[in-house]
């Protein structure tokens, strides 16, 4: 097998094409560190950065680190991707998370596919101007989740009003409506104590081909849960030193509880994950969910190129253990994208 059969090319979106290159820093900086022989086979395309590279003509595999909704949110990269998959196709390489897949993973539709199939989900209906928003309202009950196009980002809105504002806001009117799932709901009546009960919470997987590797949970008092709003982000950065008062409340010392459990855990729902994944032709994503009061989850979303946040980005690192959970997730990865082209690790593991 030549040199540049056994690579493995990783494409990434350039910043001249809207976003930072920094998927998959801190994953290939672990990899340079820890497994040379892995590092010395993986070749990094950013988009938007000039012609195509000649390497995706000859690589055994190609990884896209790249984001969902592709082909509407960034036309030109897309374009560039689905070129480089279709080269690589054409050889018989390894195409990990296509660019065709990713485009059809965005929100609008990855919620249709995972309903025929059965999971569980938020029904998300699509609308395209300030017209298709407000009949949909009509039928909707409030409070709703609205998901903007020119975001991805799903937003609470307690009334009517709210959800066309949060629509408008952006530079276009189109985007996805959602109703909304109250995850505390089941924990309320069968613990009303709980940190369950009292906050919202989330869920993050990261489904690596076959392997499913728990990632954290998240709880937060607003009704849509993200890592900046989230109870572990009053210890970020300097705050980080105050983390210990997190053991005098009640509540934050049980989120972290939950949080680490959760953690070290063998993960749960393994099958639902990697089908959710699946039947969006993906192959590495996180996968954002809630349990529900009968135990089956809702899922939410899926990011095929997570960032992770870093020691003092990720907020209370010493007591959520956030380097051995770092560890877990590039360790994960590393052995993914090994497995894309075994033979040549292995054989110059044995030499």
């Amino acid at each position: 097998m030549s040199t540049l059969a056994s690579s493995i090319l990783v494409v990434r979106q350039g910043r001249a094409l809207g976003r930072a290159p920094r998927a998959g820093d801190a994953t290939l900086a672990w990899i340079r560190r820890n497994d040379p022989l892995l590092a010395a086979r993986i070749l990094v395309h950013e988009t938007g950065t000039g012609a195509m590279p000649a390497v995706a003509a000859g690589a055994g595999a190609v990884v896209l680190w790249l984001p969902t909704g592709l082909r509407d949110r960034f036309p030109v990269c897309y374009r560039e991707a689905s070129a480089i998959c279709e080269l690589a196709a054409r050889r018989g390489a390894v195409v990990v998370n296509p660019a065709g897949a990713l485009s059809e993973a965005a929100p609008r539709t990855r919620a249709a596919l995972w309903a025929q199939a059965g999971l569980r989900c938020a029904p998300s209906h699509p609308y395209h101007n300030r017209t298709e928003l407000e009949a949909l309202l009509k039928s909707q009950p409030a409070p709703v989740v609205v998901r903007p196009e020119w975001t991805h980002t799903a937003q609470f809105a307690r009334s009517r009003a709210d959800a066309v504002g949060v629509a408008l806001a952006g530079w276009q009117c189109a985007g996805s409506l959602m109703p909304f799932v109250d995850t505390r709901d089941g924990e309320r009546r069968e613990h009303p104590d709980s940190v369950w009960a009292l906050l919202y919470h989330r869920k993050r997987v990261y489904v690596c081909g076959d392997a499913v590797l728990p990632g954290e949970v998240l709880f937060s008092e607003a009704p849509v849960v993200r890592p900046e709003n989230c109870t572990f982000q009053r210890y970020v950065g300097w705050r980080a030193l105050l983390q210990g008062v997190a053991c005098v409340r009640r509540v934050e010392r049980e989120a972290v509880a939950a949080d680490l459990a959760f953690a070290r855990a063998e993960p749960e729902h393994t099958e639902i994950l990697r089908q959710a994944v699946g039947l969006l032709g993906l192959r590495f994503a996180a996968v954002d969910y809630s349990n529900g009061a009968d135990g089956v989850p809702t899922l939410w979303s899926v990011d095929p190129c997570p960032d992770l946040l870093g020691w003092l980005s990720g907020g209370m690192p010493l007591l959520r253990r956030t380097t051995p959970r770092l560890t877990r997730f590039f360790e994960c990865t590393a052995a993914f994208l090994r497995g894309l082209i075994p033979d040549a690790i292995d054989r110059r593991r044995t030499a």
